[in-house]
């Protein structure tokens, strides 16, 4: 069991709040959160960018989960891998973790720029909600996959989520099937969550 003086002298590890209470508002999921934190942790004692296999050990994850997370990370602008010369003039590989903070204005209100959806927090958690049924981060191909239902289908979250519910149950962690199902309801002019959960309560009744 650890003591407090070997607790203390592990040294500590500073985030500002502003990150932990804006995060969804920027767009990303817990798991690219989660992995933009063990970047700092990690580059706030080294002078490199970390091993992913070596940080997907640290965060007890597969390596491709960390892969996935931070190659949306940098397509989401949240981060930029940079190559920066060492003393010895070698080129190193370093995340430049600056971008997410730009985003969140002194104020600590995000700016018109990357300002999100007023259903923000419901759309957020459909990714989250889908990353922790399937187990994994979402691919950069899932994530458009699901805006597309959100913002050209106009599905909404909560029906995304029984979607989602139908398909756990039924052992299918894809997208696709998914998607076969919101189509299946969306023909039938289930819209609403009431609608849905109406729907299938009639069938369980039969």
């Amino acid at each position: 069991m650890t003591d407090l003086r070997t607790y203390t002298e592990a040294g500590q590890f500073s985030v500002s709040n502003l990150l932990f209470d804006h995060y969804p508002a920027l767009g990303l999921t817990q798991t690219e959160f989660l992995t933009y934190l063990f970047l700092d942790q990690w580059q706030s004692k080294h002078h490199q960018a970390p091993d992913l296999k070596a940080l997907a050990n640290q965060m007890n994850v597969a390596p491709n989960a960390i892969y996935t997370a931070i190659e949306t990370l940098i397509q989401k602008k949240a981060i930029v891998l940079e190559s920066v010369p060492d003393n010895q003039g070698r080129m190193r590989d370093y995340y430049d973790l600056s971008p997410l903070l730009a985003k969140i204005p002194n104020n600590g209100q995000t700016n018109s720029a990357t300002m999100t959806p007023p259903n923000a927090d419901a759309q957020t958690n459909v990714f989250n909600q889908i990353e922790i049924e399937f187990g994994r981060p979402l691919s950069p191909i899932e994530q458009e996959m699901i805006r597309d239902w959100l913002n050209t289908d106009h599905y909404l979250p909560e029906v995304i989520l029984l979607a989602l519910r139908e398909a756990v149950l039924n052992s299918a962690y894809s997208l696709k099937y998914m998607d076969r199902i919101l189509l299946n309801w969306e023909r039938r002019h289930l819209k609403t969550a009431q609608q849905v959960q109406a729907d299938i309560k009639r069938h369980q009744e039969l």
